[in-house]
Protein backbone atom coordinates (compact mmCIF):
# COMPACT_ATOMS: atom_id res chain seq x y z
CA UNK A 1 0.00 0.00 0.00
CA UNK A 2 1.32 3.48 -1.27
CA UNK A 3 2.08 5.98 1.39
CA UNK A 4 1.27 9.45 0.45
CA UNK A 5 3.18 10.51 3.95
CA UNK A 6 6.55 9.18 3.37
CA UNK A 7 6.29 10.54 -0.34
CA UNK A 8 4.89 7.43 -2.08
CA UNK A 9 2.28 6.53 -4.75
CA UNK A 10 0.35 3.76 -6.04
CA UNK A 11 0.26 3.24 -10.35
CA UNK A 12 -1.48 0.42 -11.95
CA UNK A 13 0.84 -0.78 -14.73
CA UNK A 14 -0.78 -3.43 -17.00
CA UNK A 15 -3.13 -4.18 -14.14
CA UNK A 16 -0.38 -4.78 -11.58
CA UNK A 17 -0.42 -2.02 -8.90
CA UNK A 18 3.21 -0.64 -7.90
CA UNK A 19 4.80 2.34 -5.67
CA UNK A 20 6.64 4.57 -6.76
CA UNK A 21 8.93 6.79 -4.69
CA UNK A 22 11.48 9.65 -5.47
CA UNK A 23 14.28 8.56 -3.39
CA UNK A 24 17.55 10.56 -3.72
CA UNK A 25 18.89 7.84 -5.55
CA UNK A 26 15.74 7.75 -7.85
CA UNK A 27 16.03 11.85 -8.26
CA UNK A 28 19.98 11.56 -9.44
CA UNK A 29 18.98 8.88 -11.80
CA UNK A 30 16.07 10.70 -13.03
CA UNK A 31 18.78 13.60 -13.35
CA UNK A 32 21.06 12.02 -15.20
CA UNK A 33 18.80 10.42 -17.39
CA UNK A 34 16.91 13.32 -18.49
CA UNK A 35 20.21 15.28 -19.24
CA UNK A 36 19.46 18.59 -17.14
CA UNK A 37 21.77 20.52 -15.51
CA UNK A 38 19.53 20.08 -12.18
CA UNK A 39 16.80 19.18 -10.90
CA UNK A 40 15.05 22.40 -10.92
CA UNK A 41 16.31 22.89 -14.92
CA UNK A 42 13.74 19.54 -14.66
CA UNK A 43 11.28 21.03 -12.48
CA UNK A 44 10.93 24.12 -14.51
CA UNK A 45 10.82 21.59 -18.02
CA UNK A 46 7.53 20.14 -16.39
CA UNK A 47 5.98 23.29 -15.09
CA UNK A 48 6.26 24.95 -18.32
CA UNK A 49 4.56 22.42 -20.41
CA UNK A 50 8.42 21.75 -22.19
CA UNK A 51 8.36 17.80 -21.67
CA UNK A 52 8.16 14.77 -23.84
CA UNK A 53 6.49 11.67 -23.55
CA UNK A 54 10.40 10.56 -22.91
CA UNK A 55 10.67 12.68 -20.12
CA UNK A 56 7.53 11.44 -18.59
CA UNK A 57 8.69 7.78 -19.14
CA UNK A 58 11.65 8.72 -17.39
CA UNK A 59 10.06 9.79 -14.34
CA UNK A 60 7.78 7.19 -13.64
CA UNK A 61 10.60 4.78 -14.30
CA UNK A 62 12.92 6.64 -11.74
CA UNK A 63 9.87 6.30 -9.24
CA UNK A 64 9.25 2.68 -9.83
CA UNK A 65 12.75 1.94 -9.22
CA UNK A 66 13.05 4.25 -6.16
CA UNK A 67 9.92 2.05 -4.69
CA UNK A 68 12.19 -1.38 -5.60
CA UNK A 69 11.27 -1.87 -8.93
CA UNK A 70 14.54 -3.76 -10.61
CA UNK A 71 12.84 -2.91 -14.13
CA UNK A 72 14.36 -0.74 -17.54
CA UNK A 73 12.48 1.56 -19.03
CA UNK A 74 12.20 -0.74 -22.16
CA UNK A 75 10.50 -2.87 -20.12
CA UNK A 76 7.50 -0.84 -19.71
CA UNK A 77 7.69 0.01 -23.48
CA UNK A 78 5.90 -2.68 -25.29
Amino acid sequence: MANPWAGEVALVIDGQRHVLKLTLGALAELEAGLESDSLVDLVARFESGAFSSRDVLRLIVAGLRGGGWRGQAGDLVS
